[in-house]
């Protein structure tokens, strides 16, 4: 797997993968899409999550931060 060279979009999909856990995939796609991240990763980071990074996965905390 490729390291990130844009941290715009690293920190779109960071925010996309807790929406996705908290709302869904639809609203996290919606999402990253507003934040011009390619639709090949999109359909990568939601459809496929053992296909993640492992820093893409949010930990039981961050979602609890987040509710």
């Amino acid at each position: 797997m490729q390291s990130r060279t844009n941290q715009r979009f690293a920190e779109a999909v960071e925010q996309a993968v807790v929406i996705d856990a908290l709302s869904g995939a639809a609203t996290a796609w919606a999402f990253l899409e507003a934040h011009d991240v390619p639709r090949d990763t999109i359909l990568r980071v939601l459809s496929k999550a053992s296909v993640r990074r492992r820093s893409d996965n949010p930990t039981a905390s961050t979602l609890d931060k987040c509710r």
